[in-house]
């Protein structure tokens, strides 16, 4: 499958015709090399190379494990939106080089951040957890509604907050009763602030695309926020 682009305009002028059959470029000393003799080169050697990848790989084929899997047990947490007046900024939480691991003020609950959504209309700010341990009763394993956060690496919103200081709260969920009922309604944003969701994961990988083998880092696509 052809590469999107076209490649056929300035400043490149790649007119490489596979059916042309030339298959080499040939460069003489003395003589000026141009840019678009080098580009023909790649685009001669990269059919070279689809055609083969073509032969053994079905388009989007995976080459390098990138495995898909499904997740019904990944962790996510609501915030409150403001802590100590200022908007809280869930992206501070998160690291790809150093993770962040947070810890609960009542629980003693601790979790490691591995990812992060920002607050939307309907959404609260959210992180997602893997749990490391469970809280100072030994027993509690998750997060509890209204209990403030610290966490191991200075945070900032509008002000900074050093290391193991306390910098957001969890959410607490809404509820309300419609008349005459004994049943709680949810309005509003419901919680509890911890939950499972369902995601769908896909391992780093090479995959065979248009041609071109691909490297591809983890990613992860989140089906449901706040239920599995």
């Amino acid at each position: 499958m052809a590469e999107k682009t076209n490649l056929n305009v300035a400043p490149y002028y790649d007119d490489f015709e596979s059916t042309d059959n030339f298959v080499k470029t040939l460069f003489r000393p003395g003589f000026a090399i141009q840019a678009r003799e080098l580009t023909q080169l790649q685009s001669a050697l990269q059919n070279q190379i689809s055609q083969h990848g073509g032969h053994i790989f079905k388009e989007g084929a995976m080459v390098i494990p990138g495995a898909v899997a499904y997740n019904r047990a990944y962790h996510s947490l609501k915030l409150a939106s403001t802590f100590a007046g200022e908007t809280v900024d869930p992206s501070q939480y998160f690291s790809t080089t150093t993770p962040v691991t947070i810890t609960g003020a009542t629980t003693g609950v601790t979790a490691t951040v591995i990812g992060f959504d920002a607050a939307t209309s309907t959404d609260q700010p959210t992180l997602y957890l893997r749990y490391i341990n469970t809280g100072t009763d030994g027993v509690t394993n998750i997060f509890a509604d209204g209990e403030n956060l610290s966490a191991n690496s200075g945070i900032t919103h509008t002000t900074a907050y050093s290391a193991s200081a306390e910098s957001a709260t969890t959410f607490t969920s809404v509820y309300s009763r419609g008349a005459g009922s004994s049943v709680a309604n949810m309005s509003g944003s419901a919680g509890p602030a911890a939950a499972l969701d369902n995601v769908v994961t896909v391992e780093a990988g090479i995959f065979y695309i248009r041609g071109h083998f691909v490297e591809t880092t983890e990613q992860i696509l989140v089906l449901d926020k706040y239920s599995n």
